[in-house]
């Protein structure tokens, strides 16, 4: 039981830190140029450079956080049906859960800004142009 904690902890929390750092690589800057902020993207990119090779693999940080994110649904699902599950634990898995969403819910932001936004804005100013 302490095992699959650790484990299904350890894949959230691992989620939770993908996320973030994709929607730090990618999906932040494009924000914050969006709001006219491009000095910060560029006094950002001077100070931490592991940002931009981030971003230019972007699409292998973003596979590993949906293998992460994929794999944590599955631990938890897995979690739901054991057994063995304790009265206690229903409490955790249900905050496990929402944490889980949150992840979810930030990847899709990160992905939408890092491949549909840039897109979607280029359609949106040719069809009012």
């Amino acid at each position: 039981m302490g095992d699959e904690r650790l484990t299904a902890n350890t894949s959230l929390a691992t989620g939770f830190g993908l996320a973030l750092l994709g929607t730090t690589c990618c999906a932040l800057p494009v924000v914050l140029v969006t709001l006219g902020l491009g000095s910060v993207v560029a006094s950002v990119a001077s100070v931490l450079p592991w940002l931009v090779w981030l971003s230019q693999y972007k699409s292998i940080t973003f596979s590993a956080t949906a293998l992460v994110l994929v794999y944590s649904w599955w631990q938890l699902r897995c979690a739901g049906r054991s057994e063995q599950c304790a009265i206690g634990g229903g409490k955790r898995l249900k905050w496990q859960r929402r944490v889980l969403a949150v992840n979810t819910v930030i990847f899709g932001a990160a992905v939408f800004a890092a491949y549909a936004l840039l897109p979607v804005t280029l359609w949106l100013d040719q069809s009012t142009g």
